[in-house]
């Protein structure tokens, strides 16, 4: 599905922002590189200024990273509990104590 100019420009911003804040997501050059497009052209789209041909490729590139990092917070978010001599291994947030080797 092709995503709207207003969508890729948000994701790419938002992309940006987790860039700066340390996040360790591919680079904006990567992405270009991706999407077989110049990092200029990619620095235009994020300032909502693309063709067609852009938008469609970016499309493909964003729908990719989506699914390729959901699955990595999904493994993020596991988690191992330990009681009673039984392993529990559980998906989402744990309220447990976080065990540590000292």
């Amino acid at each position: 599905m092709i995503k709207t100019k207003r969508d890729i420009t948000l994701w790419l911003l938002t992309h940006q922002k987790r860039l700066r804040a340390g996040d360790e997501l591919p680079t904006i050059t990567s992405i270009a590189d991706r999407a077989g497009i110049h990092r200029d052209t990619l620095y235009e789209a994020i300032n909502g200024r693309m063709s067609e041909t852009t938008q469609r490729r970016l499309s493909i590139v964003i729908e990719r990273l989506e699914a390729e990092f959901e699955c990595k917070f999904r493994t993020k978010l596991a988690h191992v509990t330990i009681a009673n001599n039984h392993i529990r291994l559980g998906f989402g947030i744990s309220n447990s104590q976080i065990l540590r080797k000292s």
